[in-house]
Order: structure tokens, then C-alpha cells, then sequence
């Protein structure tokens, strides 16, 4: 039986400054709002943000182990954008000819995410 993602969980210690960062600055569009968690579309997949997630000390690793790849046609201008608002990338361009090439990021909690223009597509 073939699976298609369709709806994923994220954990966030802060649902405001979760909300502020992936409405505003990364620009996914608000499905749903109860307070203690929200959802946002990407395009078409459904994102859910929960609170409650404790960040580790400065000491342990911060990655949480969830990563998101964002498809873009425009790789330069949407790194612009996000750049705009705050929103910086971990170093340059990393290009896997005849796949895609990505950029790096991190929200407030340490989860991973990527900026993604495919060459090809990707399934």
C-alpha cells in the first residue's frame, strides 16, 4: 500500500513564538487556531504545533529529530525573503546535481528545516 504524508506534528515550547515564526517570517498559511496548538498548510500537507516541548540545556544536542523540507521554485528569492524577516540559514547552498538543492535553517526550538528547489522531482 503506497503512503502519502499528509498531516505532521511538531512539538514547540512556545506556541506564540512558533506561530510568529512560521506564519510571518516563513509565510505558511494558518488552517486552525485553539490556543494550546495551532495548524498551518504547506502546501498540501498539514502541519500541527503543540506546546509543551522542553527545550534541552545549552549542553545536549537541540535537535529534535524533526526536520521539514519547504519546496520552493525559487531558492535565491525565497532565502531573500526569509532573510528579510530575520530568518538566517545555517551556511550556503548545498546543490545534489540532478536532485536539489536546499538551504538549512533552524526555528526558536532547534527543529530543522530546509528550503528545497528541486532539479528533478523528488518522488
Amino acid at each position: 500500500m503506497p503512503f502519502k504524508l499528509q498531516h505532521t506534528v511538531v512539538r514547540v515550547s512556545s506556541i506564540e513564538e512558533a506561530k510568529d515564526f512560521y506564519l510571518n517570517k516563513v509565510g505558511l498559511e494558518l488552517l486552525e487556531d485553539s490556543g494550546n496548538f495551532f495548524a498551518a498548510k504547506a502546501g498540501n500537507v498539514r502541519l500541527s504545533f503543540f506546546g509543551g516541548y522542553e527545550k534541552p540545556e545549552a549542553s545536549e544536542d537541540p535537535k529534535t529529530g524533526v526536520s521539514l523540507i519547504f519546496r520552493t521554485d525559487n531558492l535565491e528569492a525565497s532565502a531573500k525573503e526569509l532573510e528579510a524577516k530575520g530568518v538566517k540559514p545555517f551556511g550556503d547552498v548545498i546543490d545534489i546535481p540532478n536532485f536539489h538543492k536546499f538551504l538549512e535553517y533552524e526555528d526558536p526550538d532547534g527543529n530543522v528545516f530546509f528550503l528545497a528547489e528541486y532539479h528533478v522531482e523528488p518522488v
